[in-house]
């Protein structure tokens, strides 16, 4: 066993210093156990020089400052490991569930709407936010710490746009379109010229660039996720046959009206048909208005109450030749295209005008 001399010692501490351990308490705590190595590991005859060359990669993997680097996380900041491996548990977890809630909305199957929500928010409330605060945490450039938060930033509102989009809640549309205008046409030439100018960056910039741009535009093409114009062209042309055949069985209604005798039975559905008709010409006119379907839900309640009053009362008549009408599309016709919702009015205002004049014909040919 040998002895390390103090010049050995002072050699150890320069060394230690030129290959970036700045830290004072931890290179003593590195010189102390490098030296009780040498000693036991190394013979009198040995020369240190080439003893402590093989000693010192037992302490990294790579370069020697990985130690200063993890000393220096460890005391800023003492969760650092917890939030790497809740990141990690985090982001493995937010692949699963959204993997898994496209997988079930594919296949419409229950659970889907649940899972991709889980999934959304813990990628834009978990995953992200760690994920700016580690970065924070590392070597880079201030300017660099700055533009990869704010890039990180959109993307959760970008996430939350998505979420909401999903769940049909409000602002979605803002949050989506205003994320991604700020991406695209603010962030991408924020990263882009902050970084061009550093030959060892340069390659990654312009490739990176490329692709946020690229994913920006994909983005933009997903707003408008109408329908093809042939198909929007046929369902107005229902539309508009539906409501054309509707309008002209109500004035033959209006005929038999005139010829039938008055009586009670006429009357209330008369009030009936034409309270429902009323509210759907109302929704009608607010569509055709907004172009959009958009806060429509606020209109929906009075017409299912007008309908469920037209309902009940067609079953209190115990007539085989009236139907109830079904409201399922109305529940939903805030959250569809404008031509879908105006079909599922002129559907309704058909059945209403197909069951006045089947009851008023019967009554005709009772008489």
């Amino acid at each position: 066993m040998r002895n390390v001399t103090d010049d050995e010692v002072i050699f150890i501490d320069h060394d230690l210093s030129a290959r970036g351990i700045l830290l004072g308490e931890l290179r003593d705590n590195l010189i102390d156990h490098i030296c009780c190595i040498i000693e036991h590991e190394s013979d009198i005859e040995e020369d240190f020089y080439k003893c402590y060359e093989r000693v010192l990669p037992q302490f990294f993997k790579e370069e020697l400052q990985e130690i200063q680097t993890e000393t220096d996380n460890l005391l800023q900041f003492k969760n650092f490991y917890t939030m790497k491996k809740i990141m990690n548990i985090s982001g493995i977890s937010t692949v699963f569930l959204i993997l898994a809630g496209t997988t079930l909305k594919t296949l419409h199957m229950p659970g889907a709407a649940v899972t991709l929500l889980l999934g959304g928010f813990t990628f834009a409330f978990l995953f992200l936010p760690i994920l700016i605060i580690i970065k924070f945490k590392d070597d880079e450039s201030k300017t660099d710490k700055a533009v990869f938060s704010l890039g990180l930033l959109l993307a959760m509102v970008i996430a939350t746009g998505f979420i909401f989009k999903i769940m049909h809640w409000p602002f979605a549309n803002n949050l989506m379109f205003g994320g991604t205008t700020i991406f695209t046409l603010f962030y991408v030439p924020l990263y882009f010229f902050t970084r061009i100018r550093r030959p060892e960056v340069k390659f990654n910039t312009i490739v990176n660039s490329v692709i946020m741009l690229a994913f920006g535009g994909i983005l933009y093409t997903l707003f408008d996720l109408s329908y093809s114009k042939k198909y929007e062209s046929e369902m107005q042309e229902i539309h508009y046959y539906l409501h054309d055949n509707s309008i002209r069985l109500f004035e033959i209604n209006e005929d038999m009206y005139a010829v039938l005798p008055s009586n009670s039975q006429s009357n209330d559905l008369r009030s009936k048909t034409s309270e429902v008709n009323k509210n759907i010409e109302i929704m009608a006119e607010l569509i055709s208005k907004r172009d959009n379907t958009d806060g429509l839900n606020t209109a929906v309640p009075e017409l299912e109450i007008s309908l469920k009053n037209y309902n009940t009362y067609i079953n209190s008549l115990n007539n085989s030749a009236v139907k109830t009408i079904e409201n399922s599309g109305l529940v939903v016709i805030h959250k569809i295209n404008t031509d879908l919702a105006m079909n599922v009015l002129a559907r309704v205002q058909q059945q209403l005008a197909v069951n006045e004049n089947a009851f008023l014909s019967k009554q005709l040919a009772a008489k």
